[in-house]
């Protein structure tokens, strides 16, 4: 199966139901018509000399026109490259030369920027105007090969060299079939959408097109606007990435708002933690579901909001449950300790075809057809996967082993603490020393001396932080994890 193939599958089945709707700019498009849009657009780069298989970065926020762009690419053979619109020049331009694309499209927004890549010899051209729905039927696609390449996903930050990951036609039906039986949505219902589209959260939104439902693309996230939107366009699902989450509780508190036709909202495990947690299923009601995966192996594993709620009616926090793995997604634990926990190991159509032009990376992480995710878990009696932190954060110290999801927890028990991050800092007599950063609770004051007694009280000698720093704010990525490069050079900045 291929792009192509489902997109046209979609408009034949709902022609005249609405299938993307772009409330700022009033315009809709219905399948039938995002069907001819995306031939229009294949054709169009004929004209511009984009051959078949060609790479084709873009650079856009989410819009009707960046959806277009980003399914047509694929379903006319060619490879979507998304960019992140938050990166510098140098960086745009590093992933451009890397990927070897032929042609750069940028929404008005990124107008300057453009230009000052296509100063450095990148070819852009302005994507709404490859966008335009024909004004007439236009002859049916082409299947596409299911193991040509589709996409170019980087990844990894804003460190070090580019680094892509591959996926075909194959692997992203293997998500997008993941998707579609895991969320179970009915044609017609409705999916907000106010997350970056980059590097892979367009798939998600794909998948939801190819149910029978609605997409709202309601622009850049406001905390202050989205409940009122979830209300007006009778949501039925929503996603959040962290940052999101996070300003949404800080805005509109945990007290539950009453959304009748709501019913669920997508959270990655990450943000799922703590205060957050709680909160979000207090404001949305239970209404929250659980994915686990990574641009590697997109939506391996699920819990719907109907398993969320009856673990946390049996009394249970449920942080770092990710439900069960997905129709032909295989999960094992390797090398696991006495109590179960190990890295996990996934497998099945969803992975990855490798890391473009790197088959040494390639190597480290794809073996005999499994995936080293890098994070560690444990699959519980009932049969639910935990997450319980990444391999590469465990510390070594006097040779002993220290998770630090352990310690947070420990830290994050005390009432004056808000969030905690435990780190190993090098040591020449312990090889690394157990750390935390702490951010209080507003108001809240504790001594380093303080959070020390508490956590030995609840923890091994060797598990208790050797120093405790206090800032005011963890710096994140927008996904929200730990960027452990600014964390170090903002405790550096402190210690001087």
């Amino acid at each position: 199966m291929d792009i192509s193939t489902l997109l046209g599958q979609a408009a034949s089945k709902w022609p005249a139901a609405p299938a993307l709707h772009e409330p700022a700019s009033g315009r809709r498009l219905t399948f039938a018509q995002l069907d001819q849009a995306l031939t229009a657009f294949g054709q169009a780069l004929d004209g511009l000399g984009v051959e078949p298989g060609a790479r084709v970065a873009l650079l856009a926020d989410a819009s009707v026109d960046y959806l277009i762009a980003d399914y047509g690419c694929m379903a006319c053979g060619r490879v979507r490259v998304p960019l992140d619109p938050a990166l510098s020049l140098g960086e745009l331009l590093a992933q451009w030369q890397d990927a070897g694309a032929v042609l750069l499209l940028f929404s008005p927004a990124y107008q300057a920027l453009a230009g000052q890549l296509q100063a450095q010899g990148v070819h852009c051209h302005p994507l709404a105007s490859l966008t335009r729905v024909a004004p007439s039927a236009l002859p049916a696609r082409p299947a596409q090969p299911a193991q040509a390449l589709a996409s170019l996903n980087y990844t990894g930050g804003t460190t070090g060299a580019p680094k892509a990951v591959m996926h075909r036609h194959a692997s992203l039906c293997g998500v997008l079939q993941n998707i579609v039986m895991a969320r179970a949505a009915l044609p017609g219902d409705v999916l907000l959408n106010v997350r970056p589209l980059w590097p892979i959260a367009a798939v998600a939104v794909l998948a939801h097109l190819l149910s029978g439902g609605e997409v709202v693309l309601g622009g850049r996230f406001d905390s202050r606007q989205f409940v009122y939107s979830l209300r007006q366009y009778r949501v039925a699902y929503s996603s959040l990435v962290p940052t999101q989450l996070l300003r949404l509780l800080r805005e509109c508190g945990s007290a539950p708002v009453e959304l009748p036709a709501f019913k669920s909202l997508d959270i990655g495990a990450a943000a799922l933690t703590g205060d957050v947690l709680e909160g979000s299923f207090s404001l949305f009601s239970g209404r929250i579901a659980v994915l686990y995966g990574m641009t590697e192996a997109p939506w391996s594993c699920y819990l719907p909001a109907a398993q969320m709620a009856a673990l946390r009616a049996d009394g249970e926090s449920a942080e770092g449950v990710v439900g069960r793995s997905l129709f032909a997604v295989a999960v094992k634990i390797d090398r696991a300790d006495e109590q179960g926990i190990g890295e996990i190991l996934l497998a099945g159509p969803q992975l990855m075809a490798g890391y473009w032009q790197q088959p040494e990376l390639t190597a480290t992480v794809l073996c005999d057809g499994w995936l080293r995710t890098g994070d560690l878990g444990q699959v519980r009696p009932d049969g639910l996967l935990e997450v319980r932190g990444r391999c590469k954060d465990i510390i070594r110290s006097g040779g002993k082993s220290v998770q630090p999801g352990e310690v947070e927890q420990a830290l994050a028990s005390h009432g004056a603490v808000r969030e905690a991050h435990v780190l190993g800092m090098p040591d020449l007599e312990w090889g690394e020393q157990v750390c935390a950063v702490v951010v209080l609770e507003p108001g809240a004051q504790v001594t380093a001396e303080g959070l020390q007694a508490h956590c030995r009280a609840l923890l091994s000698r060797h598990k208790v932080p050797k120093h405790v720093y206090f800032l005011d704010e963890l710096p994140r990525s927008h996904y929200g994890k730990v960027q452990r490069n600014r964390l170090m050079a903002v405790l550096a900045t402190a210690a001087c």
